[in-house]
């Protein structure tokens, strides 16, 4: 049996039911596009918006311990956090807070160095990953770091233990 070509002739008046494709808007055609298309752009510009946002993590220093992400460094006295995951020194002196850390990411030996300013509104810092140099800007905006890197990524570092501390790690990178 050979389904490959069959043509019934309906005559015309057939009994049988025609489909008629409904539209979606009862609009004339021009509006039917132009009303698709905005919903097209304003999704595409929510989609923008969303991916422009800077993903966040979390630093503080709560007790003996300075947390960044899920990495923990535990207090050794005198400013010195430690841990398998690399090492911290906090500082202060007249021209505000100081930190420098060394770790290893993506198999990269890292060091890093951050100073806020006095008052604590703003961070400046700069790491070394490799052989790569990277720079940052931080400003403190509702309770957290808002990192801008100087080849224009970001991130959003919240704040725990309400106060700023440095961040001298290149978190979102």
């Amino acid at each position: 049996m050979d389904f490959g070509e069959q043509r019934l002739p309906l005559p015309v008046g057939s009994p049988h039911p025609i489909r008629h494709h409904r539209r979606i808007f009862r609009g004339g055609p021009g509006l039917e596009r132009t009303v698709l298309s905005l919903g097209g752009m304003i999704a595409a510009a929510i989609g923008a918006l969303l991916t422009a946002l800077p993903n966040e993590i979390s630093a503080g220093l709560d007790g003996s311990t300075y947390r960044v992400g899920e990495v923990r460094l535990d207090s050794r006295g005198s400013g010195v956090y430690s841990g398998p995951a690399g090492a911290l020194v906090l500082a202060e002196d007249s021209g505000g807070a100081l930190a420098g850390a060394s770790t290893h990411l993506e198999g990269q030996h890292m060091v890093g160095n951050c100073r806020i300013a006095v008052g604590g509104r703003s961070e400046r810092c700069w790491f070394r990953l490799g052989s790569r140099t990277l720079t940052a800007e931080d400003r403190l905006q509702n309770g957290g770091w808002d990192r801008l890197y100087d080849d224009g990524g970001s991130i959003r570092i919240a704040l725990t233990g309400g106060r700023p501390v440095p961040v001298p790690f290149p978190v979102g990178r």
